[in-house]
């Protein structure tokens, strides 16, 4: 199946390749035929001069190998197959064979009927063209066979029907023509061996160079991607941090920060089902939607943020079997007021100042799984004090295998908030233990972020400069 999958990949440019590769090895071909047949003129001729061979067949072949030249010379200096598509080429050299061949079977009619003399072994001429041109043709066996068939039928025509010979003459040119289609089996080796070996080494060459642009793309697309992630928040009054880590270069966990003219820090969470480039495009698409949404109206609450996020994602990725969890939160640096609704998410953590743990459980299903009309967020509300700090955090944190297969689990996570002192960074400390437990083994895409409330806003503050999710 994979490799299916790379030939259909890759089609486009292995048919160039081989159509450029036909060209060349045609142009030698011919060229070699070229040179072969001046020189068998001029070994013939020599030959014949000087008495060592009979003048009927010295003039026989000096005639054959030139109407042989000429021909390889005339489509040599056609040159219109240079540029042409592989199967023009390939037509034109079958073309050529069968017309070089025809012109061998003709001297060895002429050597066996007009001179009656049956020459050498009619094996040789097949053997030594079929070989030849298998040796330059990158052709697939049966492209090699097709100009043979024609000759063959031709050369038993003639050895059976018009060249007469005696009964024990007769028995062994029907044996030597039964055994003729064996010489073609060195050549069929030879086309089958090189196309074989050129496909591997094409295909080896294509995804080695697909990969290096993959991985560029990949960066380029990883730059784009963590763009649309906030930058660590501090205004002395709201603090937050994250950390993320996707468990390939793309993921589907996604924290979205918008800050209102007022201070007010709106969050929301997101964990999109599925990893790498297809969750990370699922990703982009839903902080479009949030930054939208933002734009259009900057004070929604958390609960119309999730019942907008279910309508989109219900209308336009759930007939892909793409669904999400996320948490969408706003809080209140006046009075320290925390409004949350949470979609099918792991359970928020509030830790208190003094050490004591409470859960913010899921207040809806998850998004995408139910049409608007039947979907409730059913937003709550809680109090938040000065020094509390809200934890929120995607399943990849809590499902991290050890190399037993044992999770970190929920009361593990919940119990790493009753550290004291309190850590500097909640997001560092956690992460540092999740990456002991799985032993740097990323099965998840892991995102921790936690909300620190300092202190509360006084009313006669000057009001924020609103911050957008990106920097």
């Amino acid at each position: 199946m994979a490799e299916e999958h790379s030939q259909q990949m890759f089609r486009a440019e292995y048919e160039r390749e081989l159509e450029s590769w036909l060209q060349r090895r045609f142009r030698y071909l011919c060229f070699t035929l070229l040179a072969l047949g001046g020189l068998d003129i001029l070994i013939t001729g020599s030959l014949g001069l000087y008495g060592t061979i009979p003048f009927k067949w010295w003039s026989l072949e000096v005639i054959t190998s030139a109407c042989l030249m000429l021909y390889i010379g005339y489509v040599l200096w056609k040159r219109n197959w240079q540029d042409a598509p592989r199967e023009k080429v390939l037509s034109l050299a079958q073309r050529m064979v069968l017309f070089l061949g025809s012109i061998v079977l003709l001297e060895m009619l002429a050597l066996g009927f007009v001179l009656n003399e049956s020459g050498n072994s009619i094996s040789i001429p097949f053997f030594f063209w079929h070989f030849t041109c298998c040796l330059f043709l990158p052709w697939t066996p049966r492209e090699s066979l097709r100009p043979f068939i024609p000759l063959y039928i031709a050369l038993v025509i003639i050895m059976l029907l018009i060249i007469s010979h005696d009964a024990s003459s007769m028995v062994s040119r029907v044996f030597e023509l039964i055994a003729i289609p064996a010489v073609f089996l060195p050549g069929l080796g030879i086309a089958a061996w090189r196309l074989n070996r050129h496909s591997q080494s094409f295909r080896r060459r294509m995804v080695g160079k697909q990969f290096i642009t993959l991985r560029h793309e990949f960066s380029q697309a990883k730059q784009i991607h963590e763009s649309i992630f906030p930058k660590p928040y501090d205004d002395g009054y709201i603090r937050l941090e994250y950390s993320y880590s996707p468990m390939r270069e793309l993921g589907g966990d996604f924290i979205h920060l918008h800050v209102g003219a007022e201070g007010f820090l709106h969050l929301s969470l997101i964990d999109v089902t599925g990893h790498g480039l297809a969750a990370a495009l699922t990703v982009n698409r839903l902080y479009g939607e949030l930054e939208r949404i933002r734009a259009e109206h900057p004070l929604t609450e958390p609960g119309e943020i999730i019942r907008l996020l279910n309508r989109y994602i219900n209308l336009t990725l759930s007939r892909h079997n793409i669904f999400a969890t996320a948490i969408s939160m706003s809080l209140d640096p006046y009075t320290g007021e925390l409004a949350w609704a949470s979609a099918g998410h792991p359970p928020i953590f509030l830790r208190r100042e003094e050490g004591a743990v409470k859960e913010l459980k899921a207040t809806t299903v998850v998004l995408g799984a139910l049409p608007d009309s039947e979907f409730t967020p059913a937003q709550q509300t809680t109090q938040i004090e000065i020094g509390d700090v809200i934890l929120a955090y995607t399943d990849g944190a809590f499902e991290a295998r050890d190399r037993t297969g044992k999770q970190l689990g929920l009361d593990t996570l919940r119990n790493l908030l009753n550290k004291q002192p309190s850590p500097r960074n909640w997001p560092q400390y956690i992460r540092s233990i999740v990456d002991k437990h799985q032993a740097g083994r990323i099965e998840d895409d892991i995102l921790i972020a936690a909300v620190t409330h300092i202190a509360n806003r006084s009313v006669l503050t000057e009001p924020v400069e609103e911050t957008p999710a990106t920097v």
